[in-house]
Order: structure tokens, then sequence, then C-alpha cells
């Protein structure tokens, strides 16, 4: 079993199954009418509409309905480099910071820094508590890039974490929309391995913990608006940008 790749070969046999059973699917018709020619030139840069709404559906399916996703904020990419790149570029300019809890990807290193000119500071986790984020650890970060004179644009999670495998309680992320909202500055929430969680702890999405705690159409939002969420469909090789809002901010 290759674990170096993010992969999802373990799941080739019910690709092809599927394709096997749904031949127009792979021969680009629907109900024996060609679709190469509206699959073939331009189409919206975002994606096609028809394919956002289905992976809304999953989206919510797959956290069992307890959210919903506007298809019309979803923006699709091919793999996992360039969405988190362009968050960048819109996020972040020279001197700008995101701050990670560690361990983290290391190719965050190369995505997040070779191109925009933003920087990395760790939110340092400790084995001794599981590597949980903690409010001293987020301040601390925080207050280390404005002594290097870095504007701190937001933090940055992967909830589950790569390269830990766990998911972040809902003390964490009830205290990450806290923090950032505090500070009026970005959070991204990268959950692009939310689909494998099966114990205990619960994978808990951003989008579930605004919803519940009633932020969406309150003053709080506008200090919580830079949620967005970055997922990916392995199997695909897809990934989807979920925008909360668009404007920028901070």
């Amino acid at each position: 079993m290759q674990m170096g790749l993010t992969e999802n070969q373990l799941s080739l046999d019910l690709l092809e199954s599927w394709l096997k059973n749904n031949p127009d699917s792979a021969e680009f018709k629907n109900d024996n009418h060609s679709l190469f020619k509206e699959l073939a030139l331009f189409q919206d840069y975002h994606g096609l509409p028809a394919f956002k709404n289905s992976l809304a559906d999953f989206m919510s399916e797959i956290r069992a309905n307890k959210v919903t996703f506007d298809p019309n904020n979803l923006v699709l990419t091919a793999g996992a480099t360039s969405p988190n790149e362009t968050l960048m570029f819109c996020l972040a300019n020279l001197g700008g910071a995101f701050l990670l809890p560690t361990p983290y990807y290391p190719g965050f290193d190369r995505d997040l820094k070779w191109r925009t000119g933003a920087e990395i500071v760790p939110i340092h986790c400790s084995s001794s508590n599981g590597f949980r984020i903690t409010e001293s650890a987020l301040i601390e970060a925080y207050e280390q890039a404005q002594k290097q004179n870095l504007k701190v644009k937001g933090v940055l999670v992967t909830n589950p974490s790569n390269p830990l495998g766990t998911s972040l309680s809902l003390h964490e992320v009830n205290l990450l929309v806290d923090v950032v909202s505090s500070k009026n500055i970005h959070l991204i929430s990268d959950e692009i391995y939310f689909g494998t969680v099966f114990c205990s702890p619960g994978f808990v999405s951003i989008m579930e913990v605004l919803k519940n705690r009633d932020l969406m159409k309150t003053d709080v939002w506008s200090g919580v608006c830079k949620i967005m969420e970055v997922l990916k469909q392995n199997l695909l090789r897809c990934r989807v940008m979920h925008w909360l809002r668009l404007e920028t901010r901070g």
C-alpha cells in the first residue's frame, strides 16, 4: 500500500465498476446525446454548474446533512497545490503571514510561500496534550509574527490533520473562531480528509460550528466571515474551495 501519495487507489475498482455500468459517462453522453461539444468548449471557470451541484450535495451528505453548501460559492480546481496558492495570492501580500499548527504538511512551505511571498509562523503544539491547539499557543504565535514585523493575515488548519490524522475537537474549532474574530483575520480550514474519519472524536466542520453558534447573520459574522473550506475528493483529484464571503478583510 502506497501511503506517500494522496491517491485513493483502493477505490479504483469501484470507479471502474461504475464506469462499466454507466458507459454514457465515459463516452461523454447523456441519454445517448453527445456532450463532447459542451465539455470541450470554454466553460464556467469556477467549474461545471452540474458538477458543483453534485459536489455540494455530496459534501452535505458526507457530513450527515448537518450543513449545506451553496454551489455558487464553490470554485473547482485540479489537485491540491493550486487552491492553496490561490488563497495565499488572494489573502496575503509580501510581508503577510499565516499561522499554522505544528506539525504541519511540509508541502505547505512550497504551496503557500514559494511564489506568493507569504510567510508561515508555526503555532507550537505539544505531544504532551496530543498536539491540541491552545489559546496560549495561538496568541504566542501571533505575537511572534508581530515581533518579526509580519502582518498576520490568518490561521490555516488541516482538519483532519495532515500528518497526524487527528480531528480538531469542538473546543479547538470554537477557539479558532473566537481568536480570528477578535483579531479580525482570516481562517482557512483545509478539510481534504473529512471523509476518512470513522472513530471518536468525530469530525466537526467549521461550517457546522458557525451554524450551531448562529453566527451566519450576526455582527460577529463580520469577524469570522473569512472562513474558507478547502476540500478534495481524492478519487477524481478534484479540489473544492468554498467561500463564505468574497470580499477581503484585514
